[in-house]
């Protein structure tokens, strides 16, 4: 029997504490992060934080948690699917 604890990342939360503290379950990696932005892989798409002197508290890559503090002035959900941007002529000649 193995003992290793096994860990399934379900669902997401989102708990921001007076824009000091962000707390992030759900999270697959870490794609960039720096004092102003992070960029972050979740179950539920790709998420940007930005703020001002933004650390990594902690992560817990076992059970998909992170936890932030700094100023947190956005939360958003970025659409990774790049569309090409249609012009004007090829939308009236379809």
């Amino acid at each position: 029997m193995n003992n290793e604890k096994e860990y399934q990342i379900l669902g997401q939360d989102i708990i921001l504490k007076d824009r000091k503290k962000l707390e992030i379950s759900g999270i697959k990696k870490i794609e960039s992060l720096n004092k102003e932005e992070f960029i972050i892989d979740t179950k539920q798409g790709m998420l940007l934080v930005k703020g001002t002197n933004l650390e990594m508290q902690q992560l817990d890559t076992e059970k998909g948690n992170l936890w932030i503090n700094g100023t947190v002035n956005l939360i958003e959900y970025v659409n990774t699917n790049k569309k090409e941007k249609e012009g004007f002529f090829s939308k009236v000649f379809k």
